[in-house]
């Protein structure tokens, strides 16, 4: 719910980008700071990484308008298997090293999520929305209009 407020107010790009930027710091918080001054920044990990969750779900659902159902299964399928392959491996690492090292690469993906969402833009623009008290959706909130998947026509207002 926090990744669709803030994607009210900004758009879901930026919102993701921010994201994964507390991400970073949060997760070498819960790597490398000790006993219970690290859980604030468990906290944070969980905003950091569930904020943009649902947010990537509806941006692979825009790019791919005609194929909504393929954008979330790929979107979703891809997130599970890859944490589904990366626990075991994680856990090798530290049965053999020391849950500190095995942790340590972590701290690294969301960086590289940072940087592959420096690559997309929001599709079919910003939509950016008045904050005012009282402003009514769609009645000069400077939302902007999302175009609707090929075939489908926009309801009249």
């Amino acid at each position: 719910m926090l990744g669709g407020s803030l994607a009210g107010r900004w758009d879901r790009v930026t919102v993701s980008r921010w994201s994964y930027v507390l991400a970073v710091v949060a997760v070498a918080g819960v790597v490398w700071v000790p006993g219970p001054a690290l859980y604030p920044f468990v906290a944070l990990t969980s905003v950091g990484l569930y904020v943009p969750f649902s947010l990537q779900v509806t941006l692979g659902q825009d790019y791919l308008p005609s194929r909504i159902g393929t954008a979330s299964g790929v979107t979703l399928g891809l997130t599970v298997s890859i944490g589904g392959l990366a626990g075991p491996a994680l856990g090798s690492l530290a049965d053999a090293t020391s849950l500190g090292t095995a942790l340590a690469p972590l701290v690294l993906m969301p960086v590289l999520s940072r940087l592959l969402f420096d690559t997309l833009r929001e599709p079919g623009g910003a939509r950016r929305r008045d904050t005012t008290p009282g402003a009514a959706p769609g009645h000069g909130d400077g939302a902007t209009a999302v175009p609707t998947a090929p075939g489908h026509r926009s309801p009249k207002p």
